[in-house]
């Protein structure tokens, strides 16, 4: 157990914006090395996410518990 409880900054769950638009005609547009850039990221993003609520849960449990989708929805 940590002796001294960290910063409030460093305790809050990771927020999950909303992707990129779901409309095909704009995702035509997008080459498919820049598309396999974005989601590489997107993976890389979320997976330190849920790092980061799972530390957090580790540390203060229940509270990332409902924190695996995105802001708004």
């Amino acid at each position: 157990m940590v002796k001294d409880r960290p910063p409030a900054e460093l305790t809050r769950c990771a927020e999950r914006p909303e992707g990129l638009p779901e409309d095909p005609a704009l995702i035509a547009q997008i080459p498919n090395k820049v598309r396999a850039g974005i989601i590489r990221l997107a993976k890389a993003f979320g997976a330190n996410a849920a790092q980061l609520d799972r530390l957090i849960d580790w540390n203060a449990p229940g509270t990332c518990a409902d924190n695996a989708t995105p802001s708004g929805k």
